[in-house]
């Protein structure tokens, strides 16, 4: 049996207001339900659990956690949120969002190729993401780690991963991930589910 890693998007979460950042909002009990339904699912018994410390994921971890028996410490990831792989400076990449709109960071997230101040150089943020996840795999021959995190961090990794790169369309829903695994040469596969 290979290891696989899943950089997952939280569950169901409320709304958020524009020109609010929401790290304070939690999960939804549909996505509670979710959650457990989810960890139910999985194939593999967990050997890691790393989150964003912002409030939603560190929930969806623990579900999935207490569902699976799981009983390590779940690992705090700056790397998964706040602020996550790519911003180089959050409260200036914050203004983006703000005088631009979700629609436009996100496409940006997704196809950017122009260097927005507050952001570090994607090719430079997505080879440090490949490298920590490369190690992640390469300590155990088997099992699952589970990673969680945002939809942003999920969508602009796997747009630039994947054959083809996301679109809005396919962007990543509640409890959608990416499985990554390496192969026999060991370079790193992927495989995406929106949701």
């Amino acid at each position: 049996m290979t290891a696989h890693l899943i950089l997952l998007r939280h569950a169901e979460r409320p709304d958020i207001p524009d020109n609010e950042i929401g790290n304070e909002v939690g999960l939804t009990k549909q996505g509670i339900r979710q959650t457990k339904q989810f960890a139910k699912s999985l194939g593999q018994p967990i050997i890691s659990i790393s989150s964003s410390p912002i409030l939603r994921c560190v929930q969806t971890a623990e579900i999935i956690s207490n569902q699976c028996n799981y009983n390590m410490t779940i690992k705090k990831s700056i790397l998964l949120g706040n602020p996550g792989f790519f911003l180089k400076d959050p409260e200036l990449a914050w203004t983006h969002w703000q005088t631009k709109g979700h629609d436009a960071v996100n496409q940006y997230l997704l196809s950017g190729k122009d260097q927005w101040q507050g952001f570090h150089p994607f090719d430079n943020a997505i080879n440090r993401m490949k490298t920590e996840i490369t190690k992640q795999l390469e300590t155990t021959s088997s099992g699952l780690h589970v990673w969680v995190s945002h939809d942003t961090i999920l969508a602009t990794f796997a747009s630039r991963v994947l054959p083809q790169s996301l679109t809005l369309n396919n962007w990543p829903n509640f409890l959608g991930y990416l499985d990554i695994y390496l192969d026999e040469k060991n370079d790193l596969k992927y495989n995406y589910f929106s949701s």
